[in-house]
């Protein structure tokens, strides 16, 4: 282990969409964020970069960014940087370091930066490595700059504390990896569970943890169940945590969290309108929703943005429809995590339909009938868009994309699934294992590669996002 957190086997490589640029942007347009111009040059860090996947998207993504990558560890870095090689990034620099080397570097070593994001890290490290990853984005966001930061949350994940070190105790005990010991530990957790342990009586939620575990890759079971440290915080001692680096929590970088009409049980809305306390606001919807995890937002001063203002960022918005989006024009059901929610089809279907021709601006779609006196209508459905997949953010103009395109070709090399970066909409899409064979071919031979007639609509979309080259 190192501090605590094991380090014999990786963790498999996830992309997170809510850690890009693209999108860290339209969320903040959403929320009213002085947000940096991220049209512009801008500077970008990843805390706890893992095997890269996210950095290495975004820096391919945003050829005008400077992305910096920082993780600990030597072999999964090694992964980060010969994918880094094959695409020919030269806008990511990645950086071995502990937390709490990279607190103290010299001012000359780290330049300010715009964006600075964490996931995957606050609740799994040791404290001093927590409190050095907090003062190094004090030392070293720039004023303006926003912050990126998930982490296991109570009450949601209140019971789940108790169960983790149990299995760690028990993990400890035995011989092998730690992916073999935590399947073991997970193995030793069900036989208490299934025999009628009083936990499991008072918390069966935890019985569907248990359930949902089994599913993980046993490297992935061994980072949730097994590291020292691992910690569920309420979100009060965060933002208390992050204030002491001079940030503000703005928001979520999930929409629907932001978006209260949508993400809290109808009878308890009225309970909280009256709370004036942004903590205590916070701490409730979290208990409203037994959020489970966060994806908070933070910025270092700035205000938020005038109403006159806040338009205007929206307006510059612009949107593509994704392959899932809905194709019929009647009404949407949205599955939250507190149940299904309702979206009537005369306020999404023309926002769709128009989406349907082509990328279109918040501007463009304000013009559609019904909606010019209701923008901030608008901008609940273009979130709740977003959130649920349908659409995304698109870059314009698009970027040079040779250097996703040999990202891809890095990418698709492996048989089974994944994903592939998109510089059109500054993300990744997931592809299936076949899909990802496609792509394996289109890329090797634009003009030559066979695309069968169920991966036609697929290839097509993927051609006009940028993650493939045209044939001609």
């Amino acid at each position: 282990m190192i501090d605590g957190y094991i380090d014999d086997v990786a963790y498999p490589a996830q992309f997170h969409r809510e850690m890009t640029p693209a999108w860290i942007d339209a969320v903040g347009r959403g929320l009213g964020c002085a947000m940096p111009d991220l049209s512009a040059p801008f500077r970008w860090c990843e805390l706890g970069c893992g095997s890269g996947m996210n950095s290495l998207v975004s820096a391919a993504t945003h050829p005008l960014g400077r992305f910096v990558a920082v993780d600990a560890s030597a072999s999964l870095l090694g992964k980060a940087r010969a994918a880094a090689e094959a695409a020919g990034l030269r806008n990511l620099e990645l950086v071995q370091a502990s937390f709490e080397t990279l607190a103290e570097s010299a001012e000359g070593r780290m330049a300010p930066f715009d964006v600075i994001v964490t996931h995957g890290v606050l609740s799994w490290i040791a404290p001093g490595q927590r409190a050095a990853l907090l003062r190094f984005i004090g030392r070293f966001l720039k004023p303006g700059g926003i912050v990126y930061a998930h982490y296991m949350t109570q009450p949601g994940l209140a019971a789940a504390m108790p169960l983790q070190q149990l299995a760690r105790r028990h993990a400890a005990l035995l011989q092998g990896s730690s992916a073999q010991r935590a399947r073991e530990s997970l193995a030793f957790l069900s036989r208490l569970s299934e025999a009628g342990a009083g936990f499991f009586a008072a918390h069966p939620q935890e019985r569907q943890r248990l359930d949902a575990a089994r599913a993980l890759a046993p490297d992935a079971l061994a980072h949730e169940l097994l590291p020292m440290h691992w910690e569920a915080f309420h979100v009060a001692d965060m933002m208390e945590r992050f204030g002491g680096a001079g940030c503000v929590y703005r928001g979520s970088a999930t929409p629907l969290d932001n978006i209260d009409a949508v993400s809290l049980p109808a009878a308890m809305r009225p309970l909280l309108k009256d709370i004036a306390d942004p903590v205590l606001l916070e701490t409730a919807r979290d208990f409203c929703r037994n959020q489970s995890l966060r994806r908070d937002l933070y910025q270092r001063g700035g205000a938020p943005l005038a109403a006159e203002q806040h338009l205007r960022a929206l307006e510059a918005l612009a949107l593509a429809i994704l392959p899932g989006a809905p194709t019929g024009g009647g009404d949407l059901t949205f599955d939250t995590p507190t149940g299904p929610v309702a979206g009537e089809g005369r306020l999404f279907g023309p926002i769709l339909a128009a989406l349907r021709q082509g990328p279109r601006t918040v501007a463009e779609l304000l013009r559609l009938p019904g909606f010019s006196p209701h923008p901030a209508l608008l901008n609940q459905a273009v979130q709740m868009l977003l959130w649920s997949g349908a659409a995304h953010p698109v870059a314009r103009p698009l970027p040079d994309p040779s250097a996703c395109w040999a990202l891809n070709r890095h990418l698709a090399r492996e048989d089974g699934p994944g994903w592939l970066a998109a510089p059109a909409l500054g993300t990744a899409l997931p592809a299936t294992a076949e899909a990802m064979a496609m792509a394996r071919a289109a890329l090797a031979d634009p003009k030559g590669a066979r695309i069968s007639g169920d991966l036609r609509g697929i290839h097509a979309r993927w051609v006009a996002y940028g993650v493939l080259p045209g044939a001609g």
